[in-house]
């Protein structure tokens, strides 16, 4: 593949990651699994347009599929690790996060031949109830992370921390999930959900008002372009969630291929190799110590059911 736009990106016009996670939502390993058909589409889709993106892939899937992680690297994507097995880290415990971040990471470089250097938690399941995966993601060798959303959130949020890229004391490098924010809420603009269910003019609006020290990055999963699926229920996330993940896959395709046309950056991997870039140093955040996070349901994932 080709040097991603990034390299000449368009006068006034602010450039943006393309993040893709690839996991799978089967909830019973009796249907057909999609999640390779759909990722190969996307990876042609990314192809079309030259572009690299972070792809963060589940171990699981992974060991069953190593065909597919070739390809990602083969087409000179950056490859990151979206978890042993699809599962908040709320629903695990220190021990198992360990061995499943160690065990995943040394999957994907085997596979792919790169270094591993990012880690996805799960539904952005990086909250203050988890603090302690912090220095548990650096332990098992990852440099940064992009697995917090630092604002409110039916799933999972971390309202307070900041929204351009941080240190973690005693852990990584974090890229948070980038938020516009309007009158009632805060909203992760460029990714899943929002992209299929918002109005163009609400990224249009989101970038003209994003910081020049945010680091903006998109995220997609390959399950919602995909149109023919059937509604399946995922017990994990609820009723609501799972009907909100069936919606406006018709306009998937055509949201991504207008994030594709703009000038896109780097993927995260080589975004955090050269932070900061102006010489200052970046903030801190000790997790142990978190910032005001408010209202504490709006921040641990009970409202997902």
């Amino acid at each position: 593949m080709g040097n991603t736009k990034a390299s000449n990106p368009s006068p006034g016009l602010t450039r943006v990651t393309i993040t893709l996670d690839v996991e799978d939502l089967q909830p019973d390993p009796s249907l057909p699994e999609r999640a390779v058909d759909m990722t190969n589409w996307v990876l042609d889709l990314l192809s079309e347009h030259g572009v690299r993106a972070s792809v963060y892939v589940v171990g699981e899937l992974a060991k069953r599929w190593p065909q597919l992680v070739k390809r990602i690297a083969d087409e000179g994507h950056e490859i990151g690790l979206h978890s042993w097995s699809h599962v908040p880290i709320t629903n695990q415990t220190p021990e198992t996060f360990l061995a499943d971040c160690h065990r995943g990471r040394l999957l994907l470089q085997d596979l792919s031949g790169q270094a591993v250097n990012g880690y996805r938690a799960p539904m952005m399941s990086l909250v203050p109830s988890v603090a302690w995966a912090v220095p548990l993601i650096a332990e098992a060798g990852f440099t940064y992370s992009s697995s917090v959303l630092p604002g409110p959130s039916p799933l999972f949020g971390w309202p307070g921390l900041p929204q351009q890229p941080f240190q973690w004391t005693h852990g990584p490098i974090e890229f948070p999930c980038p938020l516009v924010r309007v009158p009632g809420f805060a909203l992760p603009y460029l990714g899943g959900t929002y992209l299929r269910l918002l109005p163009n003019v609400v990224r249009r609006y989101g970038l003209s008002r994003s910081g020049s020290d945010e680091a903006l990055w998109a995220y997609c999963h390959p399950w919602e372009f995909d149109t023919e699926e059937p509604f399946h229920l995922h017990e994990h996330i609820g009723m609501l969630a799972s009907r909100i993940a069936w919606l406006g896959r018709s306009r998937m395709e055509r949201q991504v291929r207008r994030l594709l046309n703009d000038p896109v950056a780097e993927p995260l991997g080589e975004l955090a190799l050269h932070l900061p870039d102006d010489g200052a140093a970046l903030p801190f955040v000790d997790p142990t110590t978190p910032p005001t996070i408010g209202s504490a349901h709006w921040a641990d994932g009970r409202l997902r059911n």
